[in-house]
């Protein structure tokens, strides 16, 4: 059994059964693919749907934040469409303004990554977090939710809020947006632990040499 976290690895042992051999092998992006080195812009960036309580990017929604905040409102990119298709909605109450986007393609979501200053990962539960993981390819400082694989992942190269509380998230929000430096310092934490863990090379690596340890021990009992 191999699970992206060893958070995982537990909850799959917790409701079905400890399997035989288990091993954590965590996800991999190759970070060739996005752009760390774009000047940011002051804005927020999160992506799930509004319904999507697992995601809950919705806690973006219930306070001011003193940057604009963008959410990109589907979890899968979508192919380059032949002719250009906008997508945009505001959401405006008396608290917020937040700007809903549609399914985006990948050139796109690169693009809206390599802007943005923060990422905030609101989600309730996070087997993989692969949007987190292209934020920090990407030198974006990250907001996480306070749960257990998101502080596997990321360790101290996060900056958490309370868990699902979205005025501490706005707490962290105002507090990154006031202070650059410590924003700037976020965003090279997550950096770094992002090229130096989760790479797809890491990731082939891990694989590889799981399957040649599986055909040795299979080799042995022949």
């Amino acid at each position: 059994m191999v699970a992206p976290s060893t958070w995982m690895l537990e909850r799959i042992s917790d409701c079905y059964a400890t399997p035989r051999r288990g091993e954590v092998i965590y996800p991999g992006r190759n970070p060739i693919f996005f752009n760390p080195y774009i000047n940011k812009d002051e804005c927020v960036l999160a992506v799930g749907r509004l319904v999507d309580t697992s995601k809950q990017v919705f806690l973006l929604t219930q306070h001011a934040h003193p940057m604009p905040v963008c959410i990109v409102g589907a979890d899968q990119t979508v192919a380059t469409p032949r002719i250009p298709i906008r997508a945009d909605v505001k959401v405006d109450t008396e608290e917020t303004s937040v700007a809903i986007r549609g399914a985006q393609t990948e050139a796109q979501l690169r693009a809206l990554y390599s802007r943005a200053a923060i990422y905030a990962a609101t989600a309730r539960y996070e087997p993989l977090g692969m949007p987190a993981l292209e934020a920090a390819f990407s030198r974006c400082a990250i907001v996480a939710n306070d749960i257990p694989s998101y502080r596997e992942m990321w360790g101290d190269a996060a900056l958490y809020f309370r868990t699902n509380d979205a005025a501490s998230l706005a707490e962290n929000i105002r507090a990154l947006s006031g202070d650059r430096t410590m924003r700037r310092a976020y965003a090279e934490l997550a950096y770094s632990r992002a090229r130096e863990r989760y790479t797809t090379k890491r990731m082939i690596d891990d694989y590889l040499q799981l399957y040649r340890g599986l055909v040795a021990v299979g080799s042995a009992a022949a």
